[in-house]
């Protein structure tokens, strides 16, 4: 259901990113836009996709199990009244203080009027902060209690949101990527509405009651912090990728955000959904000091993962280029923004694998109590994104080293978290993970020599888009079913188990 929802909304999210290629291209304008709406958009992938709720969700199963609904209640209630508080002030600050805050997020920006540009809409944007805060508790308290629908289908309201903005924007502002930057707030007012009916739903009575003395309520805030340093350093690093890419020329920034975008969609299908339903299960898990059951569900999740991630690296790598001729290569998105767009893609691919073990590791430490080794994993990766984007920016691969050195960065955070779990945690059955991890790239060979003899058939620049339609879908579904049957022929246990579920094998 998850994984379900997840997909809805990152397929309307590609739609939104092939409105606005087709419609403002990859320029200094556009580059504009996604500066202001890198701050944001840090701000739901920070709270809403994982840090708020994994720094909660411990502790709110944990007040269930052992104290009873009403004391975890009223500690949801509280933790609303903070979280709100918190989110209006971070909001306000934004706006009041955008004339400052722009120039040192596009650092390279030097023409007054792009300057002035972004700071309007990133005061039209910032106030989602304070709704990123609300739409991440609604979240943990419904997972908590096991409903995972409404935090999982919320993400499609923002983007039909946005995409209201793009097609109404010739005619609710004279610059139509002001439209744009409203349709962020009206997707965030809709994402609300639909968390705050399941909340009702499901009997949660929205009380404010602020009270930062609660003992938990520092708790939860104090690991949070370093949540979003454990968990989300990756869009940090984006971040910061997009701060460096300011100095390169016009469209690297918006070459860099959609191939961020692409790279997203496996992770979010995939890992974002077993890691959203793992976590509830991991915490009760920890509440009841059954650690042996919290590795084995902890394992069978980066099984699961890898069989996902290994062939997504190898495709996106393969037939980058492709899918993003059908996808983007509209209108005023050219194959020269197609080819720059690859690029940056090519090099991102290789963290996908990376950023799953990351997405899936990190959690664990949280739910074991421990908020400081995935901070420390995640300071190491942060300087190792600023100093080598800084050097490889300076290559010839310029946009496309920033987005290579963030996977480097995702490799040494995901080394770095799996050998701190095995040492804290003793056997965590490394040797099996390796095992399936070696069974899937076994598997994606053929599916790679596949996919890479079909997409030659045509020229992905020239040809008609129903000819590039079809020959992608068909390629597609020919590597999809090389990786499924090699991965039958190997015994991978994800595929067995996918082929017994659909009849294929008894």
């Amino acid at each position: 259901m998850v994984a379900a929802s997840t997909l809805a909304s990152r397929v309307l999210g590609l739609a939104r990113d092939m409105l606005m290629a087709a419609l403002f291209s990859a320029n200094g304008a556009t580059d504009a836009f996604y500066a202001a709406f890198r701050v944001p958009n840090l701000a739901r992938r920070l709270l809403t996709e994982g840090v708020l709720t994994v720094t909660f969700i411990p502790v709110y199963t944990d007040y269930l199990m052992t104290r009873g609904g009403r004391e975890a209640l009223e500690l949801a209630q509280k933790t609303l009244a903070a979280v709100l508080a918190a989110g209006v002030f971070a909001a306000a600050a934004g706006v009041l203080c955008a004339p400052a805050l722009v120039p040192v997020l596009a650092m390279g920006f030097e023409d007054q009027a792009r300057i002035e540009r972004t700071v309007v809409m990133f005061r039209i944007m910032v106030p989602y902060v304070a709704v990123a805060g609300v739409l991440a508790f609604c979240m943990g308290v419904l997972n908590s209690h096991r409903r995972f629908f409404a935090p999982a289908f919320a993400p499609v309201l923002l983007n039909a949101g946005i995409i209201s903005g793009i097609l109404l924007s010739g005619r609710l502002f004279a610059d139509p990527l002001y439209a744009v930057s409203a349709g962020v707030m009206a997707g965030g007012v809709l994402q609300l509405a639909l968390q705050i009916t399941f909340m009702v739903l499901a009997g949660f009575r929205m009380k404010l009651s602020l009270n930062l003395g609660h003992p938990e309520i520092g708790r939860i805030f104090r690991n949070g912090l370093l949540g979003m340093a454990g968990m989300g350093i990756h869009q940090v690093n984006i971040l910061v990728a997009t701060l460096l890419g300011s100095f390169l020329a016009d469209g690297s920034i918006s070459y860099i955000y959609f191939s961020d975008r692409l790279h997203e969609l496996v992770l979010g299908v995939t890992v974002m959904s077993i890691g959203t339903v793992m976590l509830p299960e991991m915490s009760a898990h920890a509440s009841r000091d059954d650690s042996t059951a919290l590795i084995g569900s902890y394992r069978s999740s980066v099984r699961t993962a890898l069989f996902f991630a290994v062939p997504a690296t190898a495709a996106l790598m393969i037939i980058g280029l492709p899918i993003i001729s059908v996808l983007l290569m509209h209108n005023r998105f050219t194959a020269v923004e197609a080819g720059m767009t690859f690029r940056a893609l090519f090099y991102a691919s290789a963290g996908i694998v990376s950023l799953a073990l990351v997405r899936l590791t990190a959690p664990v430490f949280f739910t074991l109590g421990d908020a400081r080794t995935p901070c420390m994993a995640a300071a190491v990766s942060f300087v190792l994104n600023a100093a080598c984007g800084w050097v490889l920016m300076r290559t010839p691969l310029r946009h496309a080293g920033l987005t290579l050195a963030a996977a480097i960065a995702a490799t040494a955070q995901a080394a770095l978290l799996v050998a701190l779990l095995r040492k804290k945690s003793g056997a965590i059955g490394l040797s099996d993970l390796l095992a399936s991890a070696a069974k899937n790239a076994a598997a994606a060979a053929p599916m790679g020599a596949v996919i890479w003899m079909l997409s030659g058939l045509i020229d992905w620049e020239s040809a008609p888009f129903t000819t590039r339609l079809f020959v992608l879908a068909g390629t597609i579904a020919a590597g999809g079913a090389a990786y499924f049957a090699a991965s039958i022929a190997l015994g991978v246990e994800e595929a067995r188990m996918i082929a017994s579920r659909l009849g294929l094998r008894k």
